[in-house]
């Protein structure tokens, strides 16, 4: 038996304004690095993305991205539906819950739809350990793909 890999599964990037940012595989691990920030107190200050296929795609092509449908894509409505609802009920709940703050709501919410994609935007102002931030969420889905790409970002207010 083989030894469980047992790596980080993310990659650091450094951006032209020389910030670090986080390029999660994986939903558990980017999960735990938003819980890990918030145990450290370093939650206020925080750029990370993830990229992953949502679970119900996952479920639908029977755990194998090889028979994910070439019709899982923001030109489709059922699909586009169903990463709304994801969103809505599953990823911002479990952001609250690694922030430890069930009771944050997202008013700036927004979306926007083109030919090439659908962002939804949620952001909201919030103050947690004495420490006031600006939450971030942009989540997008592409024409071409069942991948949906999440950018959480926070930023301390002074």
């Amino acid at each position: 038996m083989g030894k469980k890999d047992t790596k980080p599964k993310f990659t650091t990037v450094v951006t032209k304004q020389g910030e670090s940012l986080k390029v999660f595989e994986d939903m558990e691990t980017f999960e735990r690095f938003i819980k890990d920030s918030e145990e450290d107190d370093n939650f206020n200050n925080v750029h990370c993305q993830i990229h992953y296929y949502p679970p119900f795609v996952m479920h639908a092509s029977h755990d194998n991205e090889e028979k994910v449908k070439d019709t899982d894509n923001s030109h489709n409505k059922k699909f586009v539906r169903h990463v709304h609802q994801h969103v809505e009920k599953h990823l911002l709940k479990e952001i609250k819950d690694a922030l430890d703050m069930p009771d944050l709501k997202f008013h700036d919410k927004n979306k926007e739809e083109t030919f090439e994609h659908v962002r939804w935007h949620y952001g909201e102002t919030a103050e947690h350990k004495d420490k006031k931030f600006k939450i971030d969420i942009n989540v997008t889905c592409l024409h071409d793909t069942a991948m949906v790409d999440v950018d959480y970002a926070t930023t301390p207010i002074v």
